[in-house]
């Protein structure tokens, strides 16, 4: 396994670069520069360097030197380890990293890598990126972009908008679960609301239909001979009348978001008749059934300058979750300059402002989010609807 040692220091010098990230700092900012001339932080990078998942560990590398670069006067050391995208992998990794006595490890990406390495009982944190929050704990955390905080922040903005009754549909699997749990925690928050139907399907269904007939109204053929007063009736209402929910949440992505999209929308259930809401990837859809729908992301102030200085730095442009990276090392060396990378600092209820916005790790591994709301209003204009908080 090869592992590459990289003095950010000097890095800076070689590369004339050490000037490419410059985004406004607070107090609290994970992109000051901190500690002292001289200082040195010892941080194992965990990713997956090779196989096919090469390139997400090529961002997240990319990512750590970008923010390594906002501090040319301190000597950092940086040690890449490759996980290979595999739990085996990311064990051996793990024990070649260990060698090396690190502050902290930062990685890695997968749930099964993280899950595997959390087995090895690190005596040091780890700050890992999968979005699975069970295999979280014990000095393992997450800084990735998680559900529950999504969801809470979706239901508190249908909470003000006035909707109480939500309906879920998407396919029944690990997803499903924590959508389904994090809702009926979220619905606490708003009096009056409630989870009125809930449709899910296998991953592997090939029937969206059955699932969408669940919570769609009967369609009625006016023509028809013989309707029902009920189907008149029916028929004269408006469709928001028909339905009884007054919210949606579709958790679905790739051709089969298209595939629900479009038998929702031949069952009258658009988005111009009921409110849509969804997980933060519809950022990145292309199906125009979805304008109108709304997302909660992270702020996008900061990721808009990252992305640019990315694409400047390495000609090419970041995946998305990359600039979590950039956060993760920007915070670990920010603590470590301080002489403060502990369970107490990392978890410091006030949290740290990054790329990503305001963030705290909390003590079960899991991590909490200050979130904007956000609205698909035509295919390449995503609109902000309702900004993040300023503070926990």
């Amino acid at each position: 396994m090869k592992r590459q040692i990289l003095c950010i220091f000097l890095l800076a010098l070689m590369t004339g670069c050490a000037e490419q990230i410059k985004i406004p700092a607070s107090e609290r900012d994970v992109s000051i520069s901190g500690g002292q001339a001289g200082e040195k932080t010892k941080t194992a990078f965990l990713l997956p360097l090779s196989g096919p998942n090469a390139a997400v560990g090529e961002n997240f590398q990319n990512a750590a030197l970008m923010a390594g670069l906002e501090r040319p006067s301190e000597s950092t050391e940086v040690l890449f380890f490759d996980t290979k995208g595999t739990p085996q992998g990311a064990v051996e990794a793990y024990q070649k990293a260990s060698a090396e006595s690190p502050d902290v490890f930062v990685g890695p990406v997968f749930a099964g890598e993280v899950q595997s390495v959390g087995a090895q009982h690190p005596d040091k944190p780890v700050l890992s990126f999968t979005s699975d929050t069970s295999v979280l704990g014990n000095g393992v955390y997450s800084v990735a972009l998680l559900i529950p905080q999504q969801i809470q922040r979706i239901v508190d903005y249908a909470c003000a908008q006035g909707q109480r009754r939500f309906a879920l549909i998407g396919p029944k699997d690990k997803t499903g679960d924590i959508v389904v749990q994090s809702f009926e925690t979220a619905v606490q928050s708003c009096p009056g609301m409630e989870i009125v139907h809930r449709s899910f399907y296998a991953p592997t269904s090939n029937d969206l239909t059955t699932p969408v007939e669940k919570i769609a109204p009967p369609l009625i053929d006016p023509r028809r001979k013989n309707l029902t007063e009920r189907e008149k009736e029916l028929i004269r209402n408006p469709s928001a009348e028909r339905l009884s929910f007054d919210a949606l949440f579709v958790f679905e992505q790739g051709i089969k978001l298209e595939q629900l999209v479009s038998i929702l929308y031949y069952y009258d259930v658009t988005p111009q008749i009921v409110p849509y809401y969804g997980l933060a990837t519809l950022r990145h859809t292309k199906n125009t059934q979805l304008v109108g729908a709304y997302f909660a992301d992270v702020p996008q102030t900061r990721m808009t300058v990252f992305k640019s200085k990315y694409k400047e730095a390495f000609d090419k442009n970041a995946i998305p979750i990359a600039s979590f990276g950039y956060d993760a090392f920007s915070l670990v060396s920010f603590l470590s300059g301080k002489g403060a990378l502990n369970e107490n600092t990392l978890t410091d209820s006030v949290g740290y402002q990054g790329i990503n916005g305001r963030f705290r790790l909390n003590q079960d591994g899991t991590n909490d989010r200050l979130l904007e709301m956000f609205q698909i209003r035509s295919m390449g204009y995503i609109q902000s609807v309702e900004p993040a908080k300023t503070d926990f």
